[in-house]
Parts: C-alpha cells; structure tokens; sequence
C-alpha cells in the first residue's frame, strides 16, 4: 500500500516537473523571439492634418489619387509600403491620401470644396482641381507649407528610390535655400541597393 502510495506521488512530482520545464521553456522561447513591426503610413484626414498641424506644425503631404487609378495603386504597394520611406514620412510629416474624386464636401483653411459635376459621371472635386491647377494627372503628390498658404507639386509614379530624396529634401525645408539638383548631389540614401530584377518599369511623363 505504502509503496503504491509513493509511486503515485512520484508520477505526480514527475509530471508537476514535466509541466514547469516546459512552461520555462515556452517563455524563454517567447522572449527571444523578437517580432519586427513594417512601419506604415499613418493616414489622416484633410481636416485631421490641419489641426494636427496648427497644434504641432508640419508640413502636409498630398496624395492626390482615384480609386480606377493603377500607377496609383503601384505607388501605394511599391513606395509607400517601403518601410524606411514609411517611417520617414511619419516622423516628418502629416500625410493624408485623397481621393480627387469625392463626393464629400472638404474644408481647407476655412474654405469648402465640393464636386459639382454631374452625379452620374467621373469628375473631380474642386480640392484636387485647385490645388493641381487644374492639371489633372493621377498619382499627384502636394507638399503643403507648414502655414499652408503654398503647394509644390509632383506628378507620376516613382519607385523608393527616385521618390526619397524629394521627401527628404522637402522634408528638410532645402527648397528654401537650394535646389533639388543642389542637393540631390550630396543626398545619402537610407534605402538598401535596388534590385534591378524586382523594378518596376516607370511611366514616360505625360
């Protein structure tokens, strides 16, 4: 009897044993395993940027795009979802993607904007109107000044590479004292070495 007894309390201190052992184990794995987060692009709205601004002013970067558009969705896959041009992008700027398209009312700087084309057909609002001059292309980038009273303009897909230098130089407030061709000179890229087999073919200008 005593002998059944002791076995059964070995087999429980074994297993009890069994159980700890592992439970260490899976939390050291746990720990040592590190999960990397990809940085995206953090998103506002036209009028969220504008007041994040006016709290803690930045610059205000435009992507100016439609739902049909396919560069748009390249640029979207390709450049935006890089993560060291995500994370720049976020630490300097308040980024907002907007659809030229919409059939929303937006307000910038007190002003409303509206789409007063026909309902049943495809027509921009004002916003992307003014602020494109009326040159319609799509993807269109604006950089808007930290008082938002002045927009420069790009237009047309660009992959990582051709696209970080003009954030940074932008980003950097460089156009005041320099141009793009000046500094473009002296820019050190973030970006690891492009894969020539894994380009995507850019767009001839239009």
């Amino acid at each position: 009897m005593e002998n059944t007894q002791m076995k059964k309390q070995i087999i429980i201190g074994l297993a009890i044993a069994t159980a700890l052992g592992t439970f260490a184990f899976m939390r050291n794995t746990a720990s040592a395993v590190k999960v990397e987060v990809v940085p995206e692009i953090h998103w506002y709205t036209l009028e969220e940027a504008q007041k994040l601004s006016d709290a803690a002013p930045r610059k205000i970067f435009l992507d100016i795009s439609t739902s049909w558009c396919g560069w748009c969705k390249t640029m979207d896959a390709n450049t935006f979802h890089n993560p060291i041009i995500a994370k720049y992008m976020n630490d300097t700027y308040y980024c907002v993607k907007f659809d030229a398209e919409t059939r929303d009312t937006v307000v910038f700087n007190g002003q409303k904007f509206a789409n007063r084309g026909p309902v049943n057909q495809r027509s921009a609002n004002d916003f992307a109107i003014t602020v494109l001059q009326g040159h319609l292309s799509y993807p269109s980038f604006a950089f808007i000044s930290k008082d938002r009273l002045s927009f420069t303009i790009m237009q047309g897909y660009m992959p990582p590479d051709q696209f970080e230098p003009y954030l940074h130089f932008y980003g950097e407030d460089k156009e005041k004292t320099m141009t793009y061709e000046e500094y473009k000179k002296t820019f050190k890229s973030n970006l690891p070495p492009a894969d020539p087999t894994q380009q995507t073919p850019v767009p001839a200008p239009h």
